[in-house]
């Protein structure tokens, strides 16, 4: 950050860090031609796109525990939706999460089952004089 703030020294406020022609915004595809291609290679990771760096942080903050709601804001995307859709496998625990709750759904209905099953054979062998079967 402090690099980019020196960047910043002796321009005007609202100038760009890096600006296009005639002061404005520089095209993306200029910018990763002209700049960003030069810094990945330097940095020894050619290949890596700046949008790439998008990913990494939406990553980071996920890893560090942030909220899908942080991360949706963050990233400024339209609906909690687009975040999922795009970073839910790395939510920790969200796959055991839902495996668990099916899971426990599925044993309390056996045993809701099994229970009413019970209750309706004792019911009707109290009826017919208990469990005596003839043939």
């Amino acid at each position: 950050m402090k690099m980019l703030a020196e960047l910043k020294v002796g321009k005007p406020g609202s100038a760009f860090l890096f600006p296009g022609r005639c002061s404005g915004f520089i095209d993306p595809d200029m910018f990763d031609a002209e700049v960003w291609k030069l810094i990945a290679v330097k940095a020894g990771m050619p290949g890596t796109r700046f949008h790439d760096l998008r990913h990494f942080f939406a990553s980071q903050l996920i890893a560090n525990g942030e909220t899908a709601a942080y991360v949706r804001d963050q990233m400024g995307h339209s609906s909690i939706k687009v975040t999922f859709d795009t970073y839910g496998h790395l939510f920790p625990g969200r796959g055991k999460e839902a495996s668990d709750r099916y899971e426990k759904a599925m044993r309390d209905a056996r045993e809701k089952c099994t229970a009413d099953v019970r209750k309706t054979f004792a019911i009707d062998g109290e009826e017919k004089g208990g469990s005596d079967a003839t043939n």
